[in-house]
């Protein structure tokens, strides 16, 4: 068939793509082009020589490797609908099978529309099989609160759709360099080992790779052997924890909120044979996992900011009313024994007015982090601007004094922070209005000593 002459009848962006039937590693070349997809590829000043790989015009993509391929084998039309990256737009590409010919090679029509914008329509352009696991994700997501064990089981339908060993949610902390690992479900023979590098701190270093390796695309896809051995050349340490756990095929979506991108869901070992229907159960999955996840990482700051002290890293006053609330409340979570201990700066308004109130910051910020070190396991408040509260539930007496005498013995040492302290501990009859209340008023006959001590230090009205 002359393919050159045929491909210049088509009249949107097209080419002819010739795979070499049974052999994955030959190469995938051009053997015809319109003038509308040489100019898409900007080679139109050039001559086009037909049989030059692919990889001339566009970048290497496995995902294009593996569309051509199943195109030419299975004789069916192949489509996608994807967020292209590099050329920041997306593609709804289409591969049309033509007749092989008699020395074993096969042919499609490669052709796509290209928008800087999505189409919400084209992107449910769908199997019902596809339709009916991104409508079961969606439905989990509303019948349960409890996200954790809602994803868990999300992921766990996706690596048995993908017929995978392996499937897994994790974010990314680019400031903390770290990888969480939010969800991971598995068959027996693939779970995770402390000496593997998946699931150590090292992995975001990997894991950091991937964006490069995706070239634009939107995806990373390993189907065969080949594409395995070139993770090698790129990345020796991915390839090196992909060959020590066993994985020989594995696909790979972000997880982003336009250019936000802050983790992965991948699987591994997966169904060669369903990497169309794969593909598009993964694609459209990550779009509602992106969104999920991203609710609920914003509801956990929402929480965080809600009960934590910005300044000092220790939770904040509402968050303390609302704890001595539950402990009123709930006997059996007050233990054998409930104590609280006031802790209040001495000499901060000097600071303040003589040498700044960013050293003031400081000098708060160093009390909180002396209290926190010797009240590990209790819960420090920042009740005020330099008043913090210690809680002490389910603590026997003896430990709450240690830890009060504990403070004590550094509350005025020379050269270090002051601090006023007044505590108090009931475990028969436990009230938390009146522990409070002579913890406060033991705190203020502290301080009350302390400037009587110093009479020179300027007090800070109450």
């Amino acid at each position: 068939m002359d393919y050159l002459k045929m491909i210049d009848s088509v009249q949107g962006v097209a080419c002819i793509v010739s795979v070499r039937k049974g052999a994955d590693d030959a190469a995938i070349t051009i053997v015809a082009a319109n003038k509308r997809y040489l100019a898409s590829v900007n080679k139109l000043d050039e001559e086009f020589v037909p049989g030059r790989p692919y990889s001339y015009y566009i970048a290497q993509d496995p995902n294009f490797d593996a569309l051509a391929r199943g195109c030419v084998t299975t004789h069916k039309i192949a489509h996608q609908y994807v967020n292209a990256e590099l050329y920041n737009s997306w593609l709804d590409l289409y591969m049309i099978p033509l007749e092989d010919d008699d020395d074993g090679n096969g042919y499609c029509l490669f052709t796509y529309e290209m928008n800087p914008k999505s189409d919400s329509e084209k992107m449910v352009d769908i199997s019902a099989a596809t339709a009916f696991s991104v409508l079961k994700t969606c439905i989990k997501f509303r019948e349960n609160e409890d996200f954790k064990t809602t994803l868990d089981s999300i992921v766990k339908d996706i690596r048995k759709q993908c017929e995978s060993d392996g499937c897994a949610l994790i974010l990314t902390d680019t400031v903390k360099r770290k990888i969480d690992l939010l969800s991971f479900d598995s068959q027996n023979i693939y779970a995770p080992v402390d000496e593997d590098v998946f699931f150590k701190p090292e992995f975001y270093n990997i894991v950091e790779t991937w964006h490069d390796f995706m070239a634009g695309s939107n995806c990373i896809i390993i189907s065969n052997e080949k594409e395995l051995k070139s993770i090698e050349e790129k990345s020796p340490d991915w390839y090196k924890s992909l060959t020590y756990s066993g994985v020989k095929t594995m696909v790979l979506y972000p997880l982003r909120i336009k250019d936000n991108l802050y983790g992965y869901i991948f699987a591994t070992n997966f169904n060669a044979d369903k990497t169309p229907f794969i593909r598009e159960v993964m694609e459209l999955n990550s779009y509602v996992l992106s969104a999920e996840t991203e609710n609920y990482r914003m509801r956990q700051q929402l929480e965080m900011l809600s009960k934590t002290d910005l300044l000092t890293g220790v939770l904040n006053r509402n968050a303390m009313n609302n704890r001595v609330y539950a402990l009123a409340a709930d006997e059996e979570a007050r233990g054998c024994g409930v104590g609280a201990i006031f802790v209040d700066v001495n000499g901060l308004k000097t600071v303040n007015d003589t040498k700044g109130h960013q050293e003031g910051d400081k000098l708060i910020m160093k009390v909180a982090a002396n209290v926190g070190a010797i009240c590990k396991g209790k819960e420090v408040y920042r009740a005020g601007g330099d008043e913090f509260v210690v809680i002490a539930a389910d603590t026997t007496g003896e430990e709450f004094n240690s830890m009060f005498d504990k403070l004590k013995s550094i509350s005025n040492v020379e050269g270090g922070p002051s601090f006023a302290l007044g505590g108090c501990y009931q475990d028969k009859d436990i009230n938390m209005r009146k522990i409070m209340k002579a913890a406060d008023a033991n705190m203020y006959k502290d301080k009350a000593e302390y400037y009587k001590a110093h009479p020179d230090a300027e007090q800070r009205k109450k």
